[in-house]
């Protein structure tokens, strides 16, 4: 676990030092990139979904473009790596590739957009996202490529942003479920909204089972509804807490936000349904991947907007700046580190313990000889 202590360090020492000024935002944007994006690529058996993403592309060597068409994964993954695994036998090829796509679209994301570099790095890691990008890899590419698309609902550009969501569908299927909320997440939130929402939800949550054959039948063909553990089971609430407290200080705020940036309104939407898709989570596991679709943008850019306005609604009780900067900066960063450490004691989709490709050898050795 200490590599991922030591990214969060890192991350935010060189926040303090390099995130306030242009050229620093630049190097710090660089440099987090290139630490995410070694930490990711170079992993070896690290995350559940490591060996079968492995097994694809192995797969993928042997057969033919004609025969890969026929399978279930999207073929804007699976061709693309039918044509490199005739380049690159081994498959860590495939992790290095969607690794640097990721961090990419990520980092790229954050610095065009974000207003403080420092704060959307520490939340992509102590959200979780980072971990989930070392899992469910293929959704967590067509949700960030679905991010920049978001765009397109303030300015209501509806072909364009049906273009960009049926492109990342091509990388996975559940991309496409955003096209009805180009409408929905145009729908400025208020509390006779939160409240509609809210009635909508806790009805569908207790009819959830006809819910998860859709689900099952269209989108995660391969889960059974009946025995599958992410069908029957759900998660622990720790996860709907957090981002609950995330979307309720968002709406709480959303004034502010939008009056500081049009766009948050969007963003606090989507907040509110990675909630949504979280809270039923927590009755089916296989549910709360839709919030994956919604979580990446308002994480990366609400966070950096809310901190400021907490700072200012900080200063009128301690009556000075200084002293409101800290108190803020430090409820942030420990319950930050405390849902962080959570993840990783937890072990969070299975990123611990780390291991590298560096010492994959010494493993197998110790593994022949237990």
């Amino acid at each position: 676990m200490t590599i991922y202590y030591l990214l969060l360090l890192f991350a935010i020492a060189l926040g303090f030092f390099l995130s306030k000024k242009e050229k620093g935002k630049i190097i710090y944007v660089v440099i987090m990139g290139l630490a995410l994006f070694k930490v990711s690529a170079f992993r070896r058996a690290t995350g559940y979904d490591y060996n079968l993403y492995g097994g694809w592309y192995y797969d993928y060597f042997f057969k033919s473009i004609d025969a890969l068409t026929t399978e279930k994964v999207e073929k804007g993954f699976s061709i693309p790596f039918k044509i490199m695994s005739r380049v690159f036998y081994d498959y860590q090829a495939m992790f290095i590739v969607i690794a640097l796509v990721i961090t990419l679209l990520v980092m790229v994301y954050i610095y065009k957009k974000s207003s403080n570099v420092f704060i959307s790095v520490s939340a992509f890691l102590c959200f979780g996202l980072f971990f989930n990008s070392m899992n469910f890899m293929r959704q967590i590419i067509a949700s960030a490529i679905v991010m920049y698309a978001l765009r397109y609902i303030e300015s209501k550009q509806f072909l364009r942003f049906l273009a960009i969501v049926l492109f990342a569908s091509t990388i996975h299927f559940s991309a496409l479920l955003m096209i009805p909320f180009f409408f929905i997440l145009q729908i400025r939130m208020n509390y006779i909204v939160l409240g509609i929402y809210s009635a909508f939800g806790i009805a569908a949550y207790m009819n959830s089972n006809a819910i998860m054959d859709f689900v099952t039948k269209y989108v995660y063909k391969s889960y059974d509804p009946t025995n599958n553990i992410e069908v029957t089971k759900g998660l622990t609430p720790v996860y709907l807490i957090a981002f609950a407290i995330f979307f309720i200080l968002a709406f709480l705020l959303r004034k502010d936000l939008i009056k500081k940036r049009a766009f948050n309104s969007i963003l606090i939407n989507c907040a509110f349904f990675t909630m949504f898709f979280e809270f039923f989570g927590t009755k089916h596991t296989i549910i709360s991947r839709f919030a994956i679709l919604f979580y990446i943008a308002p994480i990366l850019l609400l966070s950096a907007d809310i901190i400021p306005l907490l700072i200012q609604k900080a200063k009128k009780l301690v009556k000075t700046e200084k002293l409101a900067v800290i108190c803020v900066y430090s409820v942030v960063l420990i319950s930050r580190f405390s849902l962080y450490q959570y993840f990783l004691s937890h072990n969070y989709n299975g990123v611990v313990p780390y291991k590298t490709i560096f010492s994959s050898e010494e493993i197998s050795k110790q593994e022949s000889a237990n």
